[in-house]
């Protein structure tokens, strides 16, 4: 009996090695380290495999964005604080979706048609949830 339980702890003890093995030398790394870190121009360019023109053009559209996305969460936060009637910060969170899905729409254009579908129905489905109190991120979860 003892030996069957040193033998069990062993095989789980090998087996939970391998698969960490398996995990840090497997996939991307970069693409790891980019979503850990929430970095989502990193995450984009090993995600959807950019070539370096396409991935400046993207960082270039995003820099552009992102003062005006800013603007607009700005704006929602303003209007939750001095309690807004509802419909206005409904309104202005339908903007701010509007302007998002825009701008998505604006990245996976620059991309190669099969990697812009694939991005658009990654990013897509997130905008109708997103919480407006900053940009969206990679990470998932509270």
């Amino acid at each position: 009996m003892r030996n069957l339980i040193i033998t069990a702890v062993l095989a789980v003890a090998v087996c939970a090695a391998a698969f960490g093995t398996g995990f840090m030398l497997g996939g991307d790394r970069a693409l790891r380290e980019a979503g850990r870190d929430g970095d989502a121009l990193a995450w984009l360019r090993v995600e959807f495999r950019l070539s370096e023109r396409e991935f400046t053009a993207i960082r270039r559209l995003h820099e552009d964005f992102s003062g005006e996305c800013g603007r607009h969460c700005a704006a929602i936060i303003e209007a939750r604080e001095r309690r807004a009637p509802s419909a206005e910060v409904a309104e202005l969170e339908r903007f701010c979706v509007e302007a998002m899905k825009t701008h998505f729409r604006r990245v996976a254009a620059l991309m190669p048609p099969a990697q812009g579908e694939r991005y658009l129905a990654f990013v897509l489905p997130r905008v109708e949830s997103h919480p407006h109190h900053g940009a969206p991120s990679l990470r998932v979860g509270p």
